[in-house]
C-alpha cells in the first residue's frame, strides 16, 4: 500500500477518532511501520465504506472495532463502555448523579418502595414505604427490571422526574427534583442496642469512605461494644475508597500493594495512625459476592488480625482496572495491575477464606414445598394477630394446625417466616445465619 493510500484511510479514521491516527500518520517518523499491524483494520474499513450495500455510520464501525479489540483480550474485567454509560459512571463517582432517596424491590410486577431515606426528595414529597411506582416520566414500569427503573429514577442533579404512585389502590402524581443521595453506599443500625452493624453496599461512589467515617463517628458516640462490618455481595468499586475505609480500622501497616506492567505505576498503600474504633471487637461478613475492593478491606483486616471474618469464601478478583476516556465520549476499562494483600498473597481466583465458615440459609426441597403452602395460607397472619410477641410462645399448636392444612413445615422454617412477617424488626437478624454467628462470636468476647 502506498503512502497516499495510507494517508487517505488514516485521515478518514482520524476524523472519527479525534485525530489520533491522523497524528500518527503525519507526526510520526515511520508511519507505515507503526501502522502496519492496523493494515487489515484499515483495509476492512475502506471496503465497508466503499463497497458495502448500505451506508454505515463511521462511528458505529469504530466502536465495533474498539469493542472487538478489547474482547479479544479474553479478560472479563476489560470492556468497552459507550458514552451514555461512561457519563453515568463518572457522575456516580463524582457525586453528580442525582436520585430520589428510595430503596425499591419488585412486588406484584411493579417496583415497590421498601424504604425512604430521611432528608431526600422522596421524603419531602411524601413518598412512603409500600408505594408502588407504576409510571416514570410517562412510561409504565410493569415487569420492568429494577436496574432499568433505577436508571430512570436517577439523573443529573436538579432535573425533574414525574412519578405515578399506587397507594391503597389510588393513583397519585408526584414531580420530584433529583438531588445527590450519599446514603446509598452504606446501611447502619444497631443490633440488641449494643452491637453496631455497618453494611457497605459497594465502593462505586467517591463518597463511600466519607459515609463510613460518619457512621463510625456516630457509633463511637453511641458507645457500641462491638461492630459487624458486612461486605457480602459487595462487588467492589474504587481502589481509593477501599484503602480509605480500611484505614479506619487499622493504626499502621500495609493495606494493599498494587503491581502493574509498568513498575512506575506500582504502589504500596499504608494505614495512617488514628483508628476510628480502637479496642472494639470487629467481625467482617463476606461471601462469594464479595469482590475486588471489598476483598482488599477484608483481606487487610484479616492479615493484621484486627477482626474475624465470618461467612463463605470471597469471589477472588485480584486485579485493578482503570478507565481510559476516548474522543467519542466512550471509554475502555482495562485491567492494569494485580493487587496483593499485606501477607503478600494474591487472591485471584482463590478468594479469601473466612476464619469461621457459615453457609447462608438454603431451604431444602421439602422446605420449599412448605414455603409455597405457607405463602397461600392465612394461618401465619392469624397467629401473629393473636400473638404479636410470639418469640416465647409454644409453636406446637401452630405447627399442628399447619400440618392439618397439608403444610409439612418444621419449627425452624415457621420461625423464619414469623420473623419476616411480624412487626418486630429487631429480630430480623436472627434469620441471617452468618450475621447471627458473627453476633454470637462478638457477644461471647
Amino acid at each position: 500500500m502506498n503512502k497516499k493510500r495510507w494517508l487517505a484511510i488514516g485521515a478518514a479514521l482520524g476524523l472519527i477518532m479525534g485525530g489520533f491516527l491522523l497524528f500518527l500518520l503525519v507526526g510520526a517518523q515511520t508511519p507505515e511501520g507503526l501502522l502496519m499491524p492496523l493494515q487489515p483494520l484499515l483495509e476492512t474499513y475502506e471496503i465497508i465504506q466503499t463497497r458495502y450495500i448500505e451506508k454505515v455510520d463511521p462511528s458505529k464501525l469504530v466502536e465495533g472495532a474498539v469493542k472487538g479489540m478489547v474482547e479479544s483480550l479474553g479478560d472479563p474485567y476489560s470492556s468497552w463502555i459507550d458514552s451514555a454509560e461512561h457519563e453515568r459512571r463518572e457522575m456516580i463517582q463524582q457525586g453528580r448523579l442525582g436520585g430520589l432517596g428510595v430503596r425499591i424491590a419488585t412486588r406484584d410486577a411493579f417496583p415497590t418502595i421498601l424504604h425512604v431515606l430521611e432528608g431526600t426528595p422522596a421524603e419531602k414529597a411524601g413518598l412512603k414505604a409500600g408505594d408502588q411506582i407504576s409510571v416514570v416520566d410517562g412510561r409504565s414500569t410493569r415487569e420492568t427490571s429494577l436496574e432499568e427503573v433505577a436508571n430512570r429514577l436517577r439523573g443529573k442533579v436538579g432535573t425533574r422526574v414525574k412519578l405515578t404512585i399506587q397507594r391503597e389502590e389510588k393513583p397519585l402524581e408526584f414531580t420530584l427534583t433529583r438531588a445527590i443521595i450519599r446514603e446509598f453506599t452504606i446501611n447502619k443500625e444497631k443490633l440488641d442496642k449494643e452491637v453496631g452493624y455497618l453494611h457497605i453496599i459497594d465502593f462505586q461512589s467517591g463518597n463511600t469512605a466519607q459515609n463510613v467515617k460518619e457512621a463510625l463517628h456516630e457509633f463511637r458516640q453511641e458507645k457500641i461494644v462491638a461492630l459487624i462490618l458486612d461486605l457480602r455481595d459487595n462487588g467492589g468499586g474504587l481502589l481509593t475508597q477501599a484503602v480509605e475505609v480500611t484505614d479506619e480500622f487499622l493504626n499502621s501497616g500495609k493495606i494493599v500493594s498494587v503491581e502493574g506492567r509498568d513498575p512506575a505505576g506500582s504502589q504500596v498503600y499504608h494505614a495512617q495512625a488514628g483508628e476510628a474504633l480502637p479496642d472494639i471487637p470487629l467481625a467482617v461478613l463476606i461471601n462469594e459476592g464479595s469482590a475486588s475492593a471489598s476483598e482488599i478491606v477484608a483481606g487487610a483486616i484479616k492479615d493484621h488480625g484486627r477482626g474475624l471474618l465470618v461467612g463463605t469464601d470471597s469471589f477472588g478478583k485480584g486485579t485493578v482496572q482503570e478507565t481510559f476516556p476516548l474522543p467519542n465520549g466512550g471509554a475502555v476499562t482495562m485491567t492494569i495491575a494485580r493487587y496483593y494483600l499485606p501477607s503478600g498473597e494474591t487472591i485471584k481466583e482463590t478468594g479469601i477464606v473466612p476464619d469461621i465458615t457459615v453457609e447462608a440459609f438454603q431451604p431444602t426441597e421439602k422446605q420449599n414445598e412448605a414455603l409455597a403452602g405457607l405463602q397461600e395460607s392465612n394461618t401465619i397472619e392469624s397467629f401473629l394477630g393473636d400473638h404479636p410477641h410470639w418469640e416465647r410462645e409454644n409453636l406446637r399448636p401452630l405447627i399442628q394446625k399447619l400440618n392439618q392444612e397439608g403444610i409439612d413445615a418444621d419449627e425452624e422454617l415457621v420461625r423464619r417466616l414469623l420473623r419476616e412477617k411480624d412487626r418486630d424488626e429487631e429480630n430480623d437478624f436472627l434469620n441471617d445465619l452468618q450475621l447471627l454467628r458473627a453476633w454470637e462470636v462478638l457477644k461471647a468476647r
